[in-house]
C-alpha cells in the first residue's frame, strides 16, 4: 500500500498553465489553447519554463535536478511535468 503520493502529471500541467497565464496576463483557457495548438505534449519555448521554475519550486516544494532529463523536459509542458512528478516522488519533504 502506498503512502502520500505526489501530484499527477496533469495536476502539474495545470499548475504550469496557471503560472504561465499569470505571467502573460491571460486566462488559463487562452494559454492552454495556445499550447495545445502545438500538439498533445504542449510544446513551449524553454525560456518560458525557466522563468517559472522558481514558482514551481515554491508551489510544489520540489527542486528540479540539473541533468540531461531536466534539459530535455524544457521542450514541452508535458515533459516538464513528468520531470517534476518524478522529483516529487523522490522527495516530498517540505522546503521551508
Amino acid at each position: 500500500m502506498r503512502g502520500v503520493t505526489g501530484p499527477t502529471v496533469e495536476q502539474i500541467v495545470d499548475v504550469v498553465v496557471r503560472l504561465l497565464a499569470v505571467e502573460r496576463g491571460e486566462s488559463e483557457t487562452e494559454v492552454r489553447e495556445k499550447l495545445e495548438e502545438g500538439g498533445h505534449e504542449l510544446p513551449i519555448d524553454s525560456l518560458r519554463l525557466v522563468e517559472i521554475l522558481t514558482r514551481i519550486k515554491q508551489e510544489l516544494g520540489v527542486e528540479v535536478p540539473a541533468n540531461v532529463n531536466s534539459a530535455r523536459s524544457m521542450r514541452s509542458v508535458h515533459a516538464f511535468a513528468e520531470v517534476i512528478q518524478a522529483a516529487c516522488g523522490g522527495d516530498r519533504s517540505p522546503s521551508s
